[in-house]
């Protein structure tokens, strides 16, 4: 009886502490109690909010974006998946390239054309011996006699051997030295200088004043032979524009893709937001969580 009394005795004190525990607001140890609850609510709610945020979908780097696009435009539209934009820049990519590829051959085509008309109608011998013609007396005084020339006033090959090298100082007086070898200048200036240069095609006279002012006056070899390196020319622009537009279209896809990637990122973001609080619910304080879910 002694036993049961005493145990009787300890249920009830354990019994009023934890009723004093349970019920009673004010005292000390309810306050410490609530707060261990409190922070392991807040625990659990990042933890909670760390589960969420790992399975939102997954997002696109704007700078891989940006350098794939740099690398083969369209290629960072289609990493941020915006397959029509993709396309359209790589198909302006595609369309420079062959544009520069085929007047580039164009181009090429027409230059050796009017190279190769050039060496057929236009010598070096016509135009040392109409530069002879121009300054015979002179020439003549300084070598000591008269060279050897056709009725066309042509030079014999032997005496233009001989004698080039001193007919060529008499270029001096003239605006262009012609070079001494087959270069690009060379195949531009006999036909962009008629005044010096247009005697020497095979049906121009001696006797003819040629020039390319207006009215230009030229031989039709002249001309033709003008109008095939305009050709050329123009073949090249041509061909460079699609070297400007396949640049300008890298830089724009760039530009595009790092936009592209971060409205990718904001469309598909999923911003998960847990909120703890208590309040107080029928004359006692209720833990209550909330998660706010944004799109």
């Amino acid at each position: 009886m002694k036993f049961a009394s005493i145990f009787i005795v300890a249920v009830l004190s354990v019994s009023t502490v934890f009723s004093e525990t349970l019920f009673n607001w004010g005292n000390q140890e309810l306050v410490v109690q609530r707060l261990a609850w409190k922070q392991a609510a807040m625990a659990n709610t990042g933890q909670d909010a760390k589960t969420v945020s790992s399975s939102a979908p997954e997002q696109r780097s704007v700078k891989k974006a940006v350098a794939f696009s740099v690398l083969v435009p369209g290629s960072g539209q289609f990493y941020a998946k915006s397959y029509l934009k993709a396309a359209l820049f790589f198909a302006v990519e595609m369309g420079a390239w062959a544009v520069n590829i085929s007047y580039n051959k164009k181009g090429d085509n027409k230059d050796a054309e009017f190279k190769e008309f050039a060496d057929q109608h236009w010598s070096e011998i016509r135009y040392f011996s109409w530069i002879y013609y121009q300054y015979k007396d002179d020439i003549n005084q300084e070598i000591g006699g008269a060279l050897e020339t056709d009725p066309n006033g042509i030079l014999s090959q032997e005496d233009y051997n001989a004698y080039k090298e001193v007919i060529r100082k008499y270029e001096n007086n003239f605006s262009h030295r012609l070079p001494h070898s087959k270069t690009q200048q060379y195949y531009e200036m006999i036909g962009k200088y008629p005044a010096q240069f247009g005697n020497a095609w095979d049906d121009a006279s001696f006797d003819v004043t040629y020039t390319g002012y207006p009215p230009a006056k030229l031989t039709p070899r002249n001309k033709l032979y003008m109008d095939m390196r305009n050709d050329a020319n123009r073949f090249y622009n041509i061909a460079g524009y699609g070297t400007m537009t396949a640049l300008v279209n890298h830089i724009l896809a760039a530009i595009d893709a790092g936009f592209t990637a971060r409205r990718f990122n904001r469309k598909h973001a999923v911003k998960v937001e847990m909120s703890y609080k208590n309040r107080l619910y029928k004359g006692e304080y209720v833990n209550m969580f909330g998660v706010n879910v944004r799109f």
